[in-house]
Parts: structure tokens; sequence; C-alpha cells
């Protein structure tokens, strides 16, 4: 390939990982709403459910509830079926929620591929802001990978599938000045905390 070409080939690159991170925050935030949205209607539905037991229970000990009645049968099946409603509707939110689970992960994948993010990745994350955004300089960040969590702007440098070369690596940087730098992990694209790593992970050859 010619320069030209190899230089259009990196910037397509770099336009198609911009457009796969952000559907993958599109889908985090989606996803992070979604589970809001379920567990407060679980928490709806459980104390709606409580409720009318509680509510019945105290009409049937006051006498006002006598289920040898018509109406009182009619009232039994309203707050029935307003039950079965309510349960109809968890399950179809639920099922909602396992489909955007499922649609994230095919995202997370293909991202994985593209970025060549399989298996065991380290790199040394040099700060953490909420206030401080690049994700408009994308293009202009060559060596500094932005990546966010929980609103939360993470500066990564370096990759390594080497947990010693990190650690070296680490060493130089905080040398730079950027004491508060540490390494982070990375399984398949998603992060892992390196404390939840084997022996064997960090140091597949044995040398440490």
């Amino acid at each position: 390939m010619t320069p030209q070409e190899i230089e259009h080939q990196n910037i397509k690159d770099k336009l198609r990982k911009e457009a796969i991170d952000k559907e993958v925050h599109r889908l985090k935030d989606l996803n992070r709403k979604q589970s809001q949205r379920i567990s407060n209607l679980r928490k709806t539905l459980y104390f709606l459910i409580l409720f009318f037991i509680t509510l019945t229970l105290i009409l049937v000990t006051k006498g006002i509830i006598n289920f040898s009645g018509s109406q009182d049968e009619k009232e039994l099946e309203s707050f029935e079926l307003k039950y079965k409603q309510l349960k109809s509707e968890n399950i179809s939110l639920n099922d909602s929620l396992n489909q955007y689970k499922k649609q994230l992960n095919a995202i997370l994948d293909k991202n994985m591929n593209e970025r060549n993010e399989k298996g065991l990745k380290f790199r040394v994350q040099i700060g953490a802001f909420k206030e401080i955004n690049l994700k408009n300089f994308t293009s202009n960040l060559v060596a500094i990978n932005q990546e966010s969590y929980d609103s939360i702007n993470q500066y990564t440098v370096g990759i390594f599938t080497d947990y010693s070369k990190a650690k070296i690596f680490l060493a130089d940087i905080k040398r730079m000045g950027f004491n508060d730098s540490f390494i982070i992990s990375t399984k398949n694209g998603r992060r892992i905390p390196i404390e939840k790593l084997s022996e064997e992970d960090l140091y597949p050859n044995g040398k440490k």
C-alpha cells in the first residue's frame, strides 16, 4: 500500500472506532436508564402487592369484605387483574432489558475484534476527570486513550500484554511526574480489577 492509502486507511479506522465508541456509550447509558426504570417498577410492584394484601386482610378482619358475596368476588377479581397486569409489565421490561444487553454485548464484541482487545491487556492510567472531556480531540490523541466509566473520563497511555513490561513503563511514567498513575487491566475489552487476576494471568511465564 502507498503512504496515501495507509493514511486513508488509518483515518477510516479512527472514524470507525469513534462510531463504535459512541454507540457503546449510548447503549451503556440506555442500559443504565432501563435498569433504573425496572428497579423502580419492581419496588412499586412489591409495594402494591404488599399494600393490596394488607388492605384485604384489614377489610376481611373488620368484616367489610365478605368473600361469599358477589360484590366481594368482583373486587377480588379486580385486585387479581391489577396484579397480573403489573406482573406482565415487569416481564416485558425484563425482556427489553435483556434485548438491550444482547445489543450492547454485540457492540462490545465487535469493538473487541476491531480494536484488537482480545485477551488480557494492561494500560497505565494517568488521570480521571469528570470536568475534562477530550472526545472532541480524538484525532489528536495519538498516544493517549480516553475511556468513560460512570461519567468519569479516564486517560491511559500504552497497551501491553506483558504485566512486567507495564510495571516498568509505569515506573518511567511516575518519574516523568505522573505520581498518581497506576496500571489498569482489561480482558476481552472489558475492565477487570487487577486484584482479581491470578499469578498465572499476570506472570504466565512464571517471571515477576
